[in-house]
């Protein structure tokens, strides 16, 4: 009855619209009380060292830029009186502090929710919102690709038109996508696809220059001294090379000369010459399933970052993605990892990275399709072998004439 009377009201949209985002955090807290993931670990461990002004980059196991742990830390000042003492609070690993996490990063969904909503429809917001991808994500595993792409869509979303003069909307959007690099490095390369796109020099050159300045004048708190610790950090430590594809792709002989990043590193860039004519919000959705579709290693946390593409593009595949990535999060080690279906499927690490081969496969299909408008070719195609057909069968049909 309040539900009715709640959505009956004048503003209905807004009323839609807080209700689904309350229950889209509801159920992100409700998951957390299942466990966690090691990255919180390693996120306690870090903010420890930081607040005990040690290196977060020479001592802890941190690979990003900074705006992460400045986040961590900020939270953790946040005092929440006596929550500690409330018995949901402690059923959750990592009480307080970790709730806060998981509520930070479920409002940077609930922001995304409202960009997809305003932006195409209530439809594919809620496709997003009340996703097990980013349900679990988001509640258990509290990965923060979210909070990067949320920068990355919001500067893509207010730039406005490509090939007219800079204003300063457009400098905020650019700084934004600068903002979204020092959080979580997902969209290194889409800076290069966006400023091909632009005819104006000037354009190109703030789009090249200030993302990737902002990127690197937000490691100066730990210069000139951890140089050397946030080079290795950032591009070599725990580099693995299981990326589907291009296991697929290249003989095992190949994989001890080529370097699947630097392959993956020059792919992207090539695929951003592909993409010059293609409107610049299509261009970040299709950067956002090839990251993972071409990725030279793949975790199970990846699968988010192309997620918000595949609610836009919402078909039969990007479903068929959705289930067999939400089933393989019940049965993950990195995930909500439910014994008993463990023990059922006698599940283990070599069973995910198969897994790892259908989405991928998926990831690929639904790319060429985006790419390549390849819908249409088939269509064409379809209609061409209708024609045939038919003039086949025609040929074989004759009347009886006196």
């Amino acid at each position: 009855m309040m539900v009715t009377k709640f959505l009956n009201q004048k503003n209905y949209k807004l009323n839609l619209f807080l209700l689904f985002s309350l229950i889209g955090i509801s159920i992100r807290v409700w998951i957390s009380q299942f466990g966690s993931n090691f990255d919180f670990t390693m996120w306690q461990i870090n903010l420890d060292l930081f607040k005990e002004g040690k290196s977060i980059y020479e001592f802890g196991n941190y690979t990003y830029s900074t705006p992460w742990i400045y986040t961590l830390y900020f939270l953790d000042t946040i005092s929440l009186f006596n929550f500690d003492n409330i018995s949901f609070i402690k059923n959750i690993p990592g009480t307080s502090y970790r709730f806060k996490i998981i509520v930070f990063l479920s409002l940077i969904d609930i922001y995304i929710f409202y960009l997809l909503y305003k932006n195409y429809s209530l439809k594919i917001g809620l496709l997003f919102i009340l996703n097990p991808i980013s349900i679990i994500l988001t509640g258990h595993h509290n990965a923060f690709d979210n909070y990067a792409i949320l920068f990355g869509l919001l500067g893509v979303l207010m730039y406005g038109e490509l090939n007219e003069k800079i204003t300063l909307k457009k400098l905020i959007s650019i700084f934004l996508f600068g903002l979204s690099l020092s959080i979580k490095h997902i969209l290194f390369f889409f800076p290069l696809w966006w400023a091909f796109k632009e005819k104006k020099l000037v354009n190109k050159l703030l789009l090249l220059i200030i993302p990737y300045f902002i990127f690197l004048i937000t490691f100066t708190p730990f210069l000139p001294e951890d140089f050397q610790n946030i080079i290795y950090k950032i591009f070599y430590f725990g580099k693995s090379e299981t990326g589907p594809f291009w296991k697929i792709i290249l003989p095992e002989i190949f994989d001890r000369y080529l370097s699947f990043h630097t392959l993956f590193s020059f792919l992207m860039i090539i695929l951003g010459f592909c993409f010059v004519n293609k409107d610049l919000k299509k261009s970040f959705y299709l950067y956002l399933i090839a990251v993972i579709a071409f990725a030279p290693a793949m975790y199970t946390q990846y699968l988010f970052i192309p997620l918000i593409a595949m609610v836009i593009y919402c078909n039969l595949k990007t479903a068929i993605f959705t289930i067999i990535t939400s089933l393989l999060f019940l049965v993950d080690g990195d995930q909500l990892s439910i014994q008993y279906l463990r023990e059922i499927f006698d599940w283990n690490l070599r069973y995910t990275r198969i897994v790892f081969y259908p989405l991928t496969l998926i990831l690929l299909i639904e790319f060429f399709e985006k790419a390549t408008n390849l819908r249409k070719i088939n269509s064409t195609f379809f209609n061409l072998f209708n024609i045939f057909f038919k003039n086949v069968k025609n040929s074989f049909f004759f009347k009886n004439t006196k």
